[in-house]
């Protein structure tokens, strides 16, 4: 037993120095940590009444991108502004400015004389209506095996309410094509102007004719509607048409939007069938887009490549064929658009590879360059008369 205990004496003495010191050390103070300090919530913004009706109306998503919409005022109203207190101009920019509402005023003036003329004389004239139009000039290059194809296409799009000449009637003159399809590089693209009556509320019928020779009759029932659905925005449309120099066919689509802040995902399909033909043309277009500005599109058109951004950048892609059993072409491309010191004026530029099957599917590189000029409203303003 004295041979166990012995080597644990040592031990003894250190063990009763540990609880002396235990019991007379204070214990430790507790450790306290840090607090999170107050969330500041979001303050009221410095928004008008205005504002406020078109956010509820638009969806409380659009609130971070600024949108461009024509100025609703009569023609004479812009003569007025136009004819105001207003100081030459200075630079380049300003003369630009100048050049833009002159060529504005005086399309005003015409679709004012035009109404004012036919309208009925038994009856006091109504304000006539701005009319707002939009011009693009866009030009495409691409590097092809036989060689560089290049093309220039103008984009015109004019609509105009004549009230004294009849209510429900609108005349428009348009550069797009009557079945609406997404343009390629090179086709052929011819002015159009005509009578739009509206059938329904979303059913219009147009009567017109087409810049050829000879010229060409046309006629078209459309129906179109736009759909929010939470997070979703969904467009489609439907089209009837007959040409003289073509046979009847229709045409639809359907867009569908979702927007999360500045961000758009659209999904655009196409369809198309003409009774000579008796084939289904088609076409898919998908948009991944961090939009900052959006310009309110007046056609189906401009949804399938991204037109209607009026400053961001836009990753298109696109497939396309002749009929429902294969496709001929497909393209992808970077789109960067921005507006210009002068902010009725845009410019973009969209490199792009395209894969035809024409060409062998090789990977022709491209590029598109454009401009889009909005006379929507005037860029000078000055005091009305």
């Amino acid at each position: 037993m004295t041979s166990r205990v012995a080597p644990l004496r040592p031990l003894l003495p250190l063990t009763l120095i540990c609880l002396a010191g235990c019991a007379t050390t204070a214990p430790p103070e507790p450790i306290v940590e840090a607090q999170p300090e107050p969330v500041v919530i979001a303050q009221p913004r410095e928004v008008t009444t205005t504002e406020v009706l078109a956010e509820a109306n638009g969806g409380a998503k659009r609130d971070a991108v600024a949108r461009y919409r024509p100025a609703e005022i009569t023609t004479g109203e812009v003569q007025a502004i136009n004819a105001g207190n207003i100081a030459p101009p200075l630079d380049f920019g300003q003369r630009l400015d100048h050049a833009h509402d002159r060529l504005y005023t005086r399309f005003q003036r015409l679709v004012e004389a035009t109404d004012n003329r036919y309208g009925r004389k038994d009856r006091e004239l109504k304000p006539v209506p701005a009319a707002p139009f939009r011009i693009g000039l866009t030009s495409e290059v691409l590097d092809r095996s036989d060689g560089v194809d290049v093309s220039l296409d103008l984009d015109v799009d004019v609509s105009l309410r004549l009230p004294n000449l009849e209510d429900r009637m609108r005349i428009f003159v348009t550069s797009i094509e009557l079945d609406e399809a997404p343009q390629v590089a090179g086709d052929e693209s011819n002015l159009r102007a005509g009578l739009r009556y509206q059938l329904q509320k979303y059913v219009s019928f147009d009567i017109g004719v087409k810049a050829d020779l000879p010229p060409v009759a046309f006629m078209a029932v459309k129906w179109s509607r736009e759909y929010h659905l939470g997070r979703w925005d969904f467009y489609p449309f439907a089209k009837l048409f007959a040409e003289t120099d073509e046979s009847i066919g229709y045409a639809m689509a359907a867009t569908f939007d979702r927007w999360s802040g500045r961000r758009l995902l659209r999904s655009s399909t196409y369809a198309k069938w003409r009774n000579d033909r008796d084939k289904t043309e088609w076409s898919q277009s998908l948009v991944f887009a961090w939009a900052e500005q959006l310009i309110v599109p007046d056609r189906y058109g401009s949804y399938l490549r991204a037109r209607d951004i009026g400053k961001g950048v836009a990753v298109h892609l696109l497939a396309s064929g002749l009929d429902a059993h294969g496709t001929n072409y497909y393209e992808a491309g970077v789109m960067i658009k921005r507006p210009t010191a002068n902010p009725w004026l845009f410019w973009f530029v969209e490199p792009l590879v395209r894969w035809d099957r024409d060409y062998d599917w090789d990977a022709d590189p491209g590029i598109r360059i454009g401009l889009d000029a909005l006379f929507w409203d005037l860029a000078r303003r000055g005091k009305p008369q």
